[in-house]
């Protein structure tokens, strides 16, 4: 075990796993520095997790500080009430959040169980025990968990502590509906069923109004108002247990299955208790709703046929987010941004596919692929050849070196052989020490020695090829069909960025031109500047 100096510095890690236990924090705090006082440790500081489980470790950012500071070596003692507050890591996990500590020369002590030897065996067989024990707690926790979640929901209880979605509240197993909130679910699914109504009709008018979505965001989505239209509960019926994603177990039609950290959120069969409290919507409305959504995907399921040559490539110089296709009879590209959440979100820039594509090809061609650009590609590459290319005195000097432990190693030998016995060992050491030394230097010659004896006529073809392939990827560029550009272009560009001019036409409708863009290529050896006067 290591030993302990009166003079060495400790810090405090405090954690508690939830925001109920109201004085855990201000507990274990007294509690250490007590301990510390007794043990002549002196505090450096203290790292706090509040109301964060002991196994999301990577969601402990005062851990994860703590562990980045270790390596400075301010601290070489970590203080804790109790080893499940530092963590409650299962027995693979344990070992890569403690190495860092270890490697940086710090140890744990708690008050519960004192100092925690990393290094000796027995203490490490110790620790991992006490581990299985903390982390098997979290395991049976979560199975329980489940089996309390699922008896509550068969009761019609489960989800009515506080935790009910956008227009709810709960509290003691009731529910009553905020007014408010309930005007912006009737305004959405009112809006969405007038003919004409869509997804992104609803969400561009809730940001014309100004409209907060139900996480505090200001612009509105189609994904969001599609949640808003999804949720049964407004017809006042209880759902719960709809989803499977416990992190060690869940509730999965009927059964409580095991779960492994890896596995998504899988969908299961809901216990539903109809006319459970008031309802915000009525069920007629809401299966009207419902209908629509299911019309709406098979509407556009057909425009997945088009293969867009830029879809992951263009950006919008305005919002910086993605343009994505909207027409593949005529393939056009307009800001998802826009898209999803209207004008108040972002303009209505929009790009043409026909034209951008023979722009795009052109620029890359002419700046990259013609005989110009290769023949100062291959004139570069010629002087990085010549600046590297190893030197003759470099060669001459190896030589020489190369010379001079032979005859040491030849004298060596000869010493070897007429020494005493007792001194041989020694003489053998230094022989291989020189041998070694030696050998080392031949290989580097041999290393070097072909690229200063033979011709250029080997490193030349090698740049013919190179610059060949260059050309022939020009030339696929030109002749390529539309389907097989995408590959093309994604082996050169990694984004193109479209930028536009705004106004107004005298009828006040707002427009979008397009003036410039720029080509982002990979690896980064340039970029390219689009100019057009493309109109949008």
């Amino acid at each position: 075990m290591a030993t302990r100096h009166s003079t060495e510095k400790a810090v405090l890690y405090l954690r508690r796993s939830t925001d109920r236990q109201e004085t855990s924090i201000a507990d274990q705090r007294s509690e250490l520095i007590l301990h510390a006082n007794k043990q002549g440790y002196e505090i450096d500081g203290e790292y706090v997790d509040d109301a964060i489980s002991g196994d999301k470790t990577e969601d402990r950012t005062a851990f994860l500080s703590m562990r980045d500071d270790a390596a400075s070596g301010g601290f070489s003692v970590i203080l804790c009430w109790d080893q499940d507050r530092f963590g409650r890591f299962d027995l693979l996990d344990a070992g890569h959040w403690i190495t860092p500590f270890r490697q940086a020369g710090v140890r744990l002590e708690t008050v519960a169980q004192g100092p925690i030897d990393w290094e000796d065996l027995a203490g490490q067989l110790i620790y991992s025990v006490n581990q299985m024990g903390k982390h098997q707690f979290l395991r049976d926790l979560s199975r329980n968990t489940c089996r309390g979640l699922r008896s509550s929901a068969e009761a019609g209880t489960a989800g009515t502590g506080g935790r009910c979605p956008f227009g709810l509240r709960s509290r003691a197993g009731k529910v009553w509906t905020i007014d408010e909130e309930a005007k912006i679910i009737r305004l959405i699914f009112r809006e969405y069923l007038k003919p004409g109504g869509s997804l992104r009709s609803v969400a561009a008018l809730l940001n014309d109004r100004g409209i907060e979505t139900p996480r505090g965001f200001k612009v509105w989505r189609m994904s969001s108002v599609r949640a808003i239209l999804k949720r049964k509960k407004y017809t006042g019926c209880f759902v719960f247990l709809s989803r499977a994603n416990g992190k060690y177990f869940a509730n999965q039609d009927g059964e409580i299955v095991p779960r492994r950290k890896s596995d998504k959120v899988t969908q299961s069969t809901p216990i539903v208790h109809e006319n459970h409290f008031k309802a915000i919507i009525s069920q007629k409305t809401f299966d009207r709703a419902q209908r629509k959504l299911e019309d709406g995907k098979a509407d556009t399921a057909p425009k997945q046929a088009h293969r867009y040559l830029f879809s992951g490539l263009l950006r919008c110089g305005d919002c910086g987010g993605s343009m994505g296709g909207i027409r593949p009879k005529k393939p056009t590209y307009r800001c998802r941004l826009y898209q999803q959440s209207g004008k108040a979100a972002c303009y209505c820039n929009t790009m043409k596919e026909g034209p951008l594509a023979s722009v795009i090809v052109k620029k890359i061609q002419d700046r990259y692929l013609c005989d110009s650009a290769l023949d100062r590609l291959r004139e570069a590459i010629r002087r990085e050849q010549t600046r590297t290319a190893p030197r003759p005195k470099d060669l001459k000097r190896i030589k020489a070196a190369i010379a001079k432990l032979d005859t040491k190693i030849d004298n060596a030998e000869d010493a070897t052989l007429e020494a005493p016995a007792n001194l041989r060992p020694g003489l053998y050491a230094k022989l291989e020490e020189l041998t070694n030394d030696r050998d080392r230097l031949k290989a580097e010659l041999a290393a070097l020695t072909p690229h200063a004896t033979q011709s250029n006529g080997k490193d030349d073809a090698e740049v013919d090829r190179a610059i060949d392939a260059l050309r022939d990827l020009g030339t696929a560029f030109s002749k390529a069909r539309p389907e097989d550009t995408k590959e093309l272009l994604t082996s050169v560009v990694s984004k193109i960025e479209l930028h536009y001019d705004h106004g107004e036409t005298e009828s006040g409708r707002s427009t979008s031109r397009f003036t410039h863009g720029t080509i982002f290529v990979r690896p980064a050896i340039g970029e390219s500047t689009l100019l057009s006067n493309t109109r949008t």
